[in-house]
């Protein structure tokens, strides 16, 4: 009689844990690499379904600064354990999430900064004239950027230019001897809606 009961017991547990297995709902996960990219680069998002089976299709959907809706832009195919993943490049701050049959994950943001390119255009003695373009999905019409000198102290802000109708600006700087170090850096103020603050290559002198 023990034994019956002890049986019956058991198979009772087992019966509990299948039901409770059965009704943890489906869920999808996802995360990213890194929440912040410049323009023209990329990121890589990832996740995993929790049924951890291999060729399962998850539904990547991305939100733009300024709009209202997500939209699908992937479809990725589960590999082993259930992982999927996709390379994003946002070409503006952009909000993601996976769906993967009615389950859907959280949102994650992923903040871009514009695109900065400072060259010397010519040099005479210690003056430098330089260009600088800020590079993103709409025009930085009227924008400021700072141009910074680079010491053994610290970066030290020694002008501010305002961008072109091409998003881009001609400026001269005078210059150390040696060891001469600049950059331009933009505000986040200065590069929203949907940018956040970004910096340009390092000038040195040779």
């Amino acid at each position: 009689m023990r034994r019956i009961l002890l049986l019956a017991a058991a198979l009772t547990t087992f019966a509990l844990v299948g039901i409770a297995s059965a009704a943890k709902p489906a869920a999808v996960t996802i995360s990213l690499a890194r929440p912040t990219v410049v323009y023209g680069g990329s990121v890589k998002l990832s996740g995993t379904v929790s049924n951890h089976q291999t060729g399962e299709l998850v539904t990547v959907l991305g939100r733009q600064s300024g709009t209202t809706a997500f939209t699908q832009v992937n479809v990725a195919t589960t590999a082993a354990k259930g992982a999927w993943s996709y390379i994003a490049s946002p070409v503006i701050q952009t909000s993601y999430e996976a769906r993967w049959g009615a389950a859907t994950s959280r949102m994650v943001d992923v903040k871009v900064r514009p695109r900065i390119r400072l060259s010397l255009q010519s040099r005479a003695a210690n003056r430098g004239t330089f260009s600088v373009v800020v590079n993103g999905n709409r025009p930085f019409t009227g924008k400021r950027v700072l141009v910074q000198r680079l010491t053994t102290t610290g970066a030290v802000t020694v002008k501010s230019v305002k961008l072109d109708a091409a998003s881009a600006a001609t400026f001269s700087l005078r210059l150390p001897t040696h060891n001469a170090r600049v950059r331009v850096v933009m505000s986040s103020s200065q590069a929203a809606p949907g940018y956040i603050g970004g910096y340009s290559n390092v000038w040195k002198s040779s």
